[in-house]
């Protein structure tokens, strides 16, 4: 599979060495990754490149991960977002969840573990797209449908009013008689 067909994750991280440690085990998953130092680098490729998935540390200099997170959320919100951090505490990751990170990742990682988590957090995503799609498509059939139902119910006052007029004219031309 070549890079253009690949998954792609952003890997954040001051730590150089997680960003590639990781990258090359997404690389021998099959998934394509690009890292970087800051959270201001990674909202810059998120403008210029197409990425399934971010990888995020929660505590750098500068832009936090939340930070990164929430500004994820408005520009691109139908990119997964992976909170990882050094705290395995329970409270940290919630509240990570709680603002929209699709998982929790806790360093060292177990590369297997963060690879899958990965991959479901993206597929997560694709489906709520699809979802998004599906109901898209649903709302226009019910307005195509409702317009269609208004104009036929146009038609039918139409002929009530035309078969009223026509019973009336009936009853005039009896009455004459």
């Amino acid at each position: 599979m070549d890079d253009e067909m690949k998954q792609r994750v952003l890997l954040v991280d001051d730590e150089r060495a997680v960003w590639e440690l990781l990258g090359e085990k997404l690389d021998r998953s099959g998934l394509a990754w690009r890292g970087c130092s800051s959270g201001a680098e990674a909202l810059s490729w998120l403008e210029r490149e197409h990425f399934d998935a971010i990888v995020s540390d929660l505590k750098m200099p500068g832009m936090t991960g939340l930070a990164l997170l929430a500004e994820t959320q408005k520009r691109h919100p139908h990119v997964a977002f992976l909170m990882a951090t050094g705290e395995d505490n329970i409270r940290v990751a919630v509240e990570a969840m709680n603002r929209g990170s699709d998982d929790y990742l806790v360093k060292p990682f177990q590369l297997d573990v963060a690879v899958e988590s990965v991959r479901r957090a993206i597929k997560k995503k694709l489906m709520e797209i699809e979802l998004e799609t599906y109901r898209q498509q649903l709302e226009e059939m019910v307005e195509q449908r409702t317009r269609q139902l208004q104009i036929a119910m146009k038609r039918i006052e139409r002929a009530y009013d035309d078969t009223l007029e026509a019973l009336g004219a009936a009853l005039d031309l009896r009455d004459t008689e």
